[in-house]
């Protein structure tokens, strides 16, 4: 066991050359703090059952480099990943978004706009298709502009959850990052 006085003190005397030891091993000023306050927390998160069994001073420089060494393993994996899917980003630049899915898309969208309140659907068919602004659809339906633009929220929030359900599914189906 040790004592919050003793943690505070530990910190006190090692803090900056421990600091300077996971900068050697990181090479980046703040990512050495997160390793030493990270150090420092997990003493103080355990401070009722940890046994320090050398000198703390050999401890806290131990459990830094262990720190920094698991830091720089992350990083590893996270460019290794990166790189692939930045391969797998570029594979599928290679090969055009196929027919099929623009036309499967297009089937879910008018769906979408089948299923609509009748006016909601001519207010988005009237933007979208026609391409009338706001205020002439709100004229030429004798409602209020403000209707006009929650139908609008309606009809396009309604899509974009199809096609965000598709997104995910076309990222899983060609192994991309998922946006």
């Amino acid at each position: 066991m040790i004592h919050e006085a003793e943690i505070a003190q530990l910190f006190a005397d090692h803090y900056e050359s421990l600091h300077r030891y996971a900068f050697t091993l990181l090479k980046d000023e703040d990512e050495a703090k997160d390793a030493v306050q990270s150090v420092f927390l997990t003493i103080w998160e355990k401070k009722e059952t940890i046994q320090i069994n050398s000198s703390p001073k050999a401890y806290l420089f131990r459990s830094v480099y262990h720190e920094c060494l698991n830091y720089i393993r992350k990083q590893d994996v996270l460019k290794k990943h990166h790189a692939h899917a930045v391969a797998g980003l570029e594979d599928s630049r290679q090969q055009p978004f196929a027919f099929e899915d623009a036309l499967f898309i297009r089937e879910k969208i008018d769906k979408v706009l089948q299923e609509l309140p009748p006016q909601c659907r001519e207010v988005f068919v009237k933007s979208r298709a026609e391409q009338k602004k706001y205020s002439e659809i709100a004229a030429e339906l004798g409602i209020a502009v403000k209707t006009v633009e929650a139908h609008m929220s309606k009809a396009l929030k309604l899509i974009r959850q199809v096609l965000r359900v598709f997104i995910l599914l076309f990222c899983l189906y060609n192994d991309l990052p998922q946006l």
